[in-house]
C-alpha cells in the first residue's frame, strides 16, 4: 500500500500542520511527569497518527501505540495500556505512548473512559490520544485532562506536491491536471489522496485524466448513499471494503442500511439470500461485541457487510437504484449522522427560504412534496444535492 510505503518518516516530511508540528515537538521534548497528555484532533485521513509516529522517529523515542477500539474496557486497559505507561522502555530509552480513536469509546464500554482517564494522570511517559472529534461528548473527561492540539486539512497545494512526488519515485509520468484534480477532490485528507492515487496509476506508465474518469475517484467525504453504491455496484472486494473509509455511521445503523437496500439492489434470489446471509453473519460478531466487549471483532463485523454482500451477486446490475434510509432512521435521532445530517439540511433550507432552523424543520415535509412535484426546479432553486434531496424525501 502506498499509503504505508511513503509515511512521513520525519516531521521535516510531513506536509501540512507547521504550527502544530511545532508545538507538538516542544511539548514531546519538555514532558514531566504530571504533565498534561495531548489530545491530537482533526478529519479522519489528515495524518493524525503518522504525525505521532514522525515525532517519535525524531526524537529517538520507542512508539507505544495501542487503538482505543481495541482496549474499550477498564479490565483492558489496566492490562494492555496501564503498564506500558508504567514501565520503562525494555532498552532503557523514552518512550511515546499513542492511544489512537479515543472518540471510538462510549459509555457503555464498562468504565473504560474513566479508567484512560486515571491512566492520562498517572503515567511516566509523555501520551497522546487522536479522535477525529474532539468535542465528542464522550470524551469530555477525556478532553479536560488534556492539551488540545487540531489538526486541519491539508491544503490542496501540499497534497497535490507530494502526490507529484510518489509518481516521480514510482517512474510514472503523470498529466498536472490529473493529479490536481485527485488532489482536490480528496478534501484536505491525504490518505485518501495517496489510496485514490495508487487505485489509478498502479501499474501504468503515465497517468492521464482519462484514467480518473474510468475508474470513478470517489469522494473523501462520502455519505452512506455513495457507500452502499460502492457496495452493491462492485464485484472487487478491495472496493466493497473501502465504502466504509471515513464513514460516520456506527455498526448498529450501517448494518441497518446494507440490510434493507439489500432488496432494492438484488432481484435475483440467490444473489439475496447470499447477502442476507453474511449480514446475519455480520449481526453474529455485533452481537458477541457488546456482550464480550471485544472491539477487535468490528473487522469482521465490517468485511460481512462490505465484501460478503458485494460478492453475493453472481453478475453486477446494471442501472441506477433508489436507495432509502432504514425505517428505524426515518424516525430521525437514531444517529449521530442522522441528527447531524437534520441540522446540515434544515441549515441550508432556512437560509435558503429565510427561516429559522427551527421553522426549516417543520417545513421538510412541505420541500419534499414540492421536490416530488418538480424534483429538478426546486432542487436548483434551493441547491441541493442527490444526497440531500433523498433525504428530504424521506420526510413524505
Amino acid at each position: 500500500m502506498w499509503v504505508k510505503k511513503y509515511r512521513p518518516d520525519s516531521l521535516s516530511n510531513y506536509r501540512g500542520a507547521t504550527s502544530e508540528k511545532e508545538e507538538l515537538r516542544e511539548w514531546a521534548e519538555n514532558w514531566e511527569t504530571g504533565d498534561k497528555p495531548v489530545l491530537l484532533h482533526g478529519p479522519p485521513g489528515t495524518g493524525k497518527t503518522s504525525l505521532v509516529e514522525a515525532l517519535a522517529n525524531d526524537l529517538g523515542y520507542e512508539m507505544v501505540e495501542t487503538n482505543a477500539s481495541d482496549v474499550r474496557t477498564k479490565s483492558k486497559l489496566k492490562t494492555e495500556l496501564k503498564q506500558a505507561t508504567q514501565q520503562k522502555s525494555f532498552f532503557g530509552g523514552k518512550k511515546l505512548i499513542l492511544v489512537d480513536e479515543v472518540d471510538g469509546m462510549s459509555s457503555t464500554d464498562r468504565g473504560g473512559t474513566k479508567e484512560l482517564g486515571r491512566i492520562l494522570e498517572e503515567t511516566k511517559f509523555p501520551l497522546v490520544m487522536t479522535a477525529n472529534d474532539a468535542y465528542d461528548s464522550k470524551i469530555r473527561s477525556l478532553r479536560n485532562k488534556s492539551k488540545v492540539i487540531e489538526i486541519g486539512k491539508v491544503h490542496t497545494n501540499s497534497i497535490n506536491a507530494y502526490l507529484k512526488q510518489i509518481l516521480e519515485q514510482e517512474g510514472i509520468k503523470y498529466e498536472k491536471k490529473a493529479v490536481k484534480k485527485i488532489a482536490r477532490q480528496a478534501n484536505g485528507q491525504m490518505r485518501s489522496a495517496i489510496n485514490d492515487l495508487q487505485t489509478v496509476a498502479s501499474g501504468k506508465q503515465k497517468l492521464t485524466e482519462d484514467d480518473l474518469d474510468a475508474v470513478g475517484i470517489r469522494d473523501a467525504e462520502k455519505g452512506v448513499f455513495d457507500a452502499l453504491k460502492m457496495i452493491f455496484k462492485t464485484d472487487s472486494a478491495e472496493t466493497a471494503t473501502n465504502a466504509t473509509d471515513n464513514l460516520d455511521e456506527d455498526p448498529d445503523t450501517f448494518l441497518q442500511w446494507v440490510r434493507e437496500n439489500i432488496q432494492r439492489e438484488y432481484t435475483r434470489s440467490g444473489d439475496t439470500a447470499r447477502a442476507y446471509d453474511w449480514i446475519s453473519k455480520a449481526d453474529l460478531f455485533n452481537g458477541r461485541i457488546r456482550r464480550r466487549m471485544n472491539w477487535k471483532l468490528l473487522k469482521y463485523v465490517y468485511a460481512f457487510s462490505t465484501i460478503g454482500v458485494a460478492l453475493s451477486k453472481e453478475e453486477r446490475y446494471q442501472g441506477w437504484t433508489k436507495y432509502q434510509y432504514p425505517s428505524k432512521i426515518r424516525q430521525m435521532g437514531s444517529s449521530r449522522a442522522s441528527r447531524n445530517k437534520l441540522e446540515e439540511v434544515s441549515k441550508k433550507l432556512g437560509e435558503k427560504l429565510h427561516i429559522s432552523l427551527n421553522e426549516s424543520k417543520s417545513m421538510m415535509p412541505f420541500v419534499a412534496l414540492l421536490l416530488e412535484y418538480d424534483e429538478k426546479k426546486f432542487a436548483e432553486q434551493l441547491e441541493l444535492d442527490e444526497d440531500e434531496i433523498q433525504f428530504i424525501q424521506e420526510f413524505r
